[in-house]
């Protein structure tokens, strides 16, 4: 039959495209929730809000699952949301480095426990009113967070509260067009199987729909091995093949498995050099939620690095000093930096208070253009040649700091006290995503140059005005 071949043409290239596209775009999306997830967990258990499980090291995942969410009280919060929420981060870890992403992995029942999971918090709707424990708990816990907090760390907290809801609702998204594509899988398969099965009677079969159903139920346990029958797609399959209006029906599924990709239309469009320059200007937005997380992992580091036992007299003298306003002495570290294009290795004196006040500074501004406020508003209404020169000095300014901070992490590593230096927070993950962003960063910059430039050179031979 011409349509039985169209639909399995149509099922294979649909397959493919899951396989290779959209499965690998929700991937994404696991990993950013996963990267925010666990920022927030070390926020938490940092500020004490929740205990972190003594038994995570212990746990072994073997396959996808969801997490508990049965009621518990206000003074559980610690213990059990610190358990909950440490379970919710394995299991993204699990997700995102074993679990494969293919139509063929993801059946209905995984479809539908993926669905349980990222249910677990309701992310887009954080309250502590809510009368599911889990997300009353973790929005009590965030809020306790973000007071008293450096602006940093509560633009952390925003932000990454912010993508989860995003995440999860583009996530949700993806399976549940994955679970209707399975559902027409499972149509295409049974087709398949059972009709072109020897013993399958295609008189009998298509002599009424009654007739087709219980020929397909007669043949089901026999080709899939199964016994649960889906009477309800196996109805869609019927009404397909016999129903009054099948040519419809047939028209509108395999338009729905087309693969819908957006033309690039074929007309001449007029290159906005500033739009350009504002996108890259945009960029450095990212750089926002990447320091912050990057400055709470310092500012532990440093402690670890300047640490002394605090005895009863130097718990008074801190007690003392701030009592009466006296500014704590600036602590003062020499790093060993390497040159990334020569590889010559320089001295660098860190004076601790004033690089950490400095990150903290930067992360305000890139998040205020990350959610394009003040800060981005401000550049975007400046001259254009103005705006170039913001874009430069902030993209060298990081490069800059990027190396600083990548030699901060081999210091630490190096000069903590051997019995602290279990305690020392790596940056290597923070400094692939701090590397990344300024090289897209660069990338944009670069577009908006050689937009610039061809424009010139138009304009020049008198092609445009």
């Amino acid at each position: 039959m011409i349509f039985t071949s169209q639909l399995e043409t149509a099922l294979m290239a649909k397959q493919g495209w899951f396989n290779t596209d959209r499965l690998q775009y929700m991937l994404e999306q696991f990993r950013l929730l996963h990267t925010c997830v666990r920022n927030l967990n070390e926020v938490l258990v940092k500020r004490s809000l929740i205990h972190p499980d003594p038994y995570k090291l212990e746990t072994r995942i073997s396959d996808i699952g969801t997490i508990e969410t049965t009621p518990f009280t206000e003074n559980e919060d610690a213990v059990v949301l610190g358990k909950r929420f440490s379970d919710y981060e394995m299991m993204l870890d699990f997700i995102c480095t074993y679990f494969r992403f293919s139509v063929e992995n993801i059946s209905l029942p995984r479809i539908k426990t993926l669905l349980e999971f990222i249910e677990v918090f309701d992310w887009a709707n954080l309250s502590s009113n809510s009368s599911k424990s889990n997300t009353r708990a973790l929005a009590t816990a965030l809020t306790k967070a973000r007071a008293n907090a450096p602006a940093v760390t509560i633009s952390l907290i925003n932000d990454s509260q912010e993508k989860c809801s995003k995440c999860c609702k583009t996530i949700e998204g993806c399976l549940r067009e994955l679970a209707d594509f399975q559902k027409e899988m499972y149509k295409g398969n049974l087709r398949k199987d059972v009709f072109e099965h020897p013993e399958f009677d295609k008189a009998k079969a298509f002599s009424s729909p009654e007739a087709e159903i219980n020929e397909i139920k007669r043949l089901y346990v026999k080709t899939t091995g199964k016994k649960t029958v889906y009477t309800d797609l196996v109805q869609e399959i019927v009404n397909e093949d016999q129903g009054p209006n099948k040519e419809s029906l047939r028209a509108a599924l395999l338009s729905k498995l087309e693969i819908k990709i957006q033309e690039t239309k074929k007309e001449t469009k007029t290159v906005n050099p500033h739009d350009l320059l504002m996108t890259a200007v945009f960029t450095l937005g990212v750089f926002g939620p990447i320091l912050g997380q990057m400055y709470v992992k310092l500012t532990d580091n440093f402690e670890l690095l300047f640490y002394a036992k605090k005895t009863l007299f130097r718990k008074f003298v801190e007690a003392l000093k701030k009592a009466l306003g006296i500014k704590e002495k600036e602590r003062v570290c020499t790093i060993l930096v390497t040159d990334p294009q020569t590889g010559a290795k320089t001295s660098e004196r860190i004076e601790v208070n004033t690089f950490m006040t400095k990150i903290e500074k930067l992360a305000h501004i890139y998040s205020g253009i990350g959610s394009r406020g003040v800060e981005y508003n401000k550049i975007n209404s400046a001259k254009e040649d103005d705006a170039l020169i913001y874009l430069n000095r902030q993209i060298q300014e990081n490069q800059k700091l990027f190396t600083t901070i990548n030699a901060l992490d081999e210091h630490f590593k190096a000069n903590v006290e051997v019995l602290q230096r279990p305690k020392v927070k790596g940056l290597k993950i923070d400094l692939s995503s701090y590397r990344n962003a300024i090289i897209n960063a660069n990338k944009k910059r670069g577009e908006y140059a050689s937009a610039k430039e061809e424009i010139e050179q138009m304009r020049k031979l008198g092609i445009m005005n």
